[in-house]
């Protein structure tokens, strides 16, 4: 429409022929032209403006869908946490209903051939006891060498180093990267750490002093 409308005013003035009306004309489209550029650099600004605007949304989009997917996250991982206690729970009240009733404690395999029940029964004890210590690790509740001072206290007891190694066929299926896994090798080192203190005191009191211990 703009089009036919100039080529209109074009042919009106050119049928006409004046001069100062093509002049007249000229002023108008160069005030016209003038005023064109103007408003080509505001929209140029405002496409500049809109775009940063778009581009500053996307940022705080991102921002937040990141901080949604680390809740997300963050909430997946203590409900696996709180699903490991529970199960854990459940599995020390199953073993102390063993402990409790002699009957209920022949339904679980013996861990050695011909133990005695008594022997067997102190073993679930213990076994309770190192799930306890394993619970209190994963929760949070003591740290690293609080409960690796707590193990060195246990193996003093020559019934829990008799129990770990009874229970040594259990721990050859938990993978080396679970959390299971590691506690296992910390239970490992307070029993071996102890059972050296007792192998060495056994040997002194055998052979007496050795030649450094009477230099």
């Amino acid at each position: 429409m703009t089009l036919l409308a100039g080529v209109s005013v074009a042919s009106l003035l050119a049928s006409r022929g004046a001069v100062a009306d093509w002049s007249k004309w000229s002023d108008v489209g160069e005030t016209f032209g003038a005023f064109s550029s103007i408003i080509g650099g505001l929209t140029l600004l405002a496409v500049v403006v809109t775009a940063r605007m778009q581009y500053q949304e996307m940022r705080q989009g991102r921002k937040e869908l990141e901080h949604q997917r680390q809740s997300l996250v963050s909430n997946h991982l203590e409900l696996q946490r709180t699903a490991a206690a529970n199960l854990g729970m459940l599995h020390l009240e199953i073993l102390k209903l063993s402990i409790e009733d002699p009957e209920l404690a022949e339904v679980w395999p013996p861990y050695e051939p011909d133990l005695p029940p008594e022997l067997n029964r102190q073993y679930l004890y213990a076994n309770i006891i190192c799930q306890f210590q394993f619970r209190a690790l994963q929760d949070g509740n003591y740290s690293d060498e609080q409960v690796t001072a707590s193990l060195r206290y246990l193996f003093t007891s020559p019934l829990m180093r008799s129990y770990w190694r009874a229970a040594e066929f259990g721990r050859e299926s938990l993978p080396a990267d679970s959390p299971e896994y590691a506690f296992s090798q910390k239970v490992d080192a307070a029993c071996r750490e102890f059972e050296a203190v007792v192998a060495s005191a056994k040997v002194r009191a055998e052979h007496g002093p050795t030649l450094q211990q009477t230099a």
